[in-house]
């Protein structure tokens, strides 16, 4: 897992011409859905023939015939000095310097928005290593500028990134920089400062906007907690410490987190406002560079104040106390404390006033449930999502009121007034709920820019869902209702799965959209997430283990096991279960529990 220098980790995503640790999308190809509109704003050039340029900015640009920004056209565009250009060979730019300190200069007529780039990427190489240790940078021209400065220059470095294959991918992080501002007229790049015998390979020069995510830090804390917890794995635990605390502290600082006992994201971009507005005769205004997605939900601007990433934060820094706790009580593991360590007491007290901070933020009184975010002009968002209301449970940010409260909406024992799908509907898909129950048609980030054209659930973030998180129902509905109440869902969602492999499989099952919706995967939207690229359907099982059973790994090495059972299923066995490198099966009723070690390690059974 890659950690950048600032301790933001970053998402595993393909190539794209996005932020290289961000999201894959939006791109600078997506600030409008028009060419001629696009310029002004963000701008590419990718020096390959057209039809040879990748990932989907290469569609866009054929949608477009964008010729002037690919190959040969763009190359004879730009303004060279002490550079002659080699022409497109093997698809990049070869150029080779014929002077001391070689630039290259974008094409005039190609003007940016300082706002819809926050970043800018030059993905290239060049012979041998810079002179002196004199690092290349780049430097612009505001509307008003006659003349490059010194005053208006960043430096770049010839880094290698996860998405980085023959090419270094130099990112530019220019919303730091106080005169990357308005509009941006041409931008200076020197690629060799004071030197003169110097080749160099380009593949592309972009604008960037900022597609990382803010859950991403918490999720690789309690990842890397619960592998530990499961596996005893000091090594693992001695190598990773010390970045799961700077993930932490990102979460804490950088993100807000003890500020104001919420994540509020100070990204550009990500303020939680929808990046375009219809009128009520469907005139479509572009708002381009707001809203820019979060998480997993990534065409919703969940953003600035963010109850997703509150609940992914709150239990981060529980389970770093626990973690914390238990490298204090076991100075043998020899695990790096110092100056980085962090103070379990502290965190714990911290939880608890972001708990406090989320209920009453984030809660809405009368609907009965959370909303989304609140965004950077004040406004709240809820569309009823059962996905961010589940979390909360699952994390047990949620008070028991609250718990309650939702899910006698999400059972449909509770209406709320205004909802697209309220009762027996919320199930519509059988599997689970429907991730939102309030159509929207209005609050979305860049590159939606047509929901209506959408019927309700055929989108998975607009009345659809996900198999793999009817984990998170099942869970909270053991926890608030009662494992009578669970196995009977759980019992539900088998029927359904026999009868979708009775007719063939999911593909077969939805094909055409017969049961009211089409299957999403392998690089088409639709309304349920269930195969290819969704690979959280295997959570869906777990709710044996961890609910029925209730196994819960400690990081001081116990294994808690508490088991809560139907009437209808007084006994639950399940085989070759591994807890620190030890297998055995596990036969339980709600009054016995029996166990039966397959590898004979030093163990211990407290009751």
């Amino acid at each position: 897992m890659y950690l950048d220098d600032e301790g933001y980790v970053s998402s595993h995503q393909h190539l794209s011409q996005a932020h290289d640790l961000g999201w894959p999308f939006p791109s600078w190809g997506q600030s409008h859905k028009d060419l001629a509109r696009v310029k002004g704003k963000t701008a590419g050039w990718h020096f390959q023939p057209l039809k040879s340029v990748r990932g989907w900015i290469g569609g866009h640009l054929r949608t477009w015939n964008g010729n002037e920004y690919t190959g040969e056209t763009a190359a004879c565009l730009w303004e060279l000095k002490n550079v002659k250009s080699l022409g497109i060979k093997n698809n990049s730019w070869h150029l080779e310097a014929t002077g001391p300190s070689p630039t290259i200069t974008t094409p005039k007529g190609y003007s940016l928005n300082a706002f819809d780039s926050p970043y800018l990427q030059l993905r290239w190489k060049r012979s041998g290593t810079s002179l002196n240790h004199a690092a290349p940078y780049i430097e612009w021209l505001r509307e008003t500028d006659t003349d490059y400065s010194s005053d208006r220059r960043v430096y770049f470095y010839p880094d290698k990134t996860p998405l980085s294959r023959k090419y270094q991918h130099s990112i530019m992080d220019m919303y730091r920089h106080p005169e990357w501002q308005g509009k941006i007229k041409r931008i200076r790049i020197s690629l060799a400062p004071g030197e003169s015998e110097v080749t160099f390979e380009i593949d592309s020069f972009f604008t960037v906007y900022d597609t990382r995510h803010t859950i991403n830090n918490p999720i690789f804390i309690l990842a890397s907690c619960r592998y530990f917890n499961w596996t005893g794995d000091l090594d693992f635990l001695r190598r990773q410490i010390n970045r799961m605390r700077l993930a932490l502290r990102y979460q804490q600082t950088v993100m807000g987190g003890l500020k104001y006992n919420h994540i509020r994201n100070p990204w550009p971009g990500h303020d939680g406002l929808p990046s375009w507005h219809k009128d009520d005769i469907g005139k479509l205004t572009f708002n381009s560079g707001h809203g820019i997605g979060n998480n997993y939900w990534d065409i919703l601007p969940f953003g600035w104040d963010d109850l997703y990433a509150t609940n992914q934060y709150y239990a981060a820094t529980l389970a770093m106390a626990e973690m914390e706790e238990a490298i204090q009580q076991n100075p043998g593991w020899n695990i790096p404390i110092g100056i980085t360590k962090l103070d379990p007491k502290q965190l714990c007290r911290h939880a608890g006033q972001v708990k406090e901070t989320a209920n009453r933020l984030f809660w809405n009184k009368q609907d009965g449930r959370y909303i989304a975010c609140i965004d950077k002009n004040g406004n709240k968002h809820d569309y009823g999502y059962t996905f961010l209301n589940l979390d909360a449970i699952w994390y047990n940010l949620a008070t028991q009121e609250h718990a309650w409260q939702i899910m006698d909406w999400i059972t449909g024992k509770r209406i709320v007034k205004g909802d697209t799908s309220t009762g027996a509907d919320i199930y519509r898909w059988r599997f689970g709920p429907r991730a939102t129950t309030r159509r929207n048609v209005e609050w979305y980030g860049q590159g939606w820019w047509a929901p209506e054209s959408l019927e309700w659930g055929y989108q998975i973030q607009d009345g659809g869902a996900v198999l793999g998180f009817s984990f998170y129902d099942l869970w909270a509905r053991q926890q608030i209702l009662g494992p009578d109440n669970a196995w009977q869902r759980l019992m539900e969602i088998l029927t359904w799965e026999k009868e979708v492999h009775t007719e063939g499989g999911y593909r077969k099952y939805y094909e055409g959209g017969n049961r009211g919706t089409t299957l999403q995967g392998g690089g088409t939207c639709g309304g349920l997430g269930i195969d290819y690229e969704f690979y959280e359907s295997s959570l869906l099982p777990s709710i044996i283990p961890y609910g029925f059973l209730g196994l819960s790994a400690r990081p001081d090495g116990f294994l808690v096991i508490n088991p809560q059972l139907p009437k209808a299923c007084p006994k639950i066995a399940v085989n070759n279960i591994l807890y620190h490198n030890v297998r055995f099966d596990i036969r339980v009723t709600n009054k016995t529990i029996e166990l039966n070690c397959k590898d004979f390690r030093d163990c211990s059974i407290i009751t």
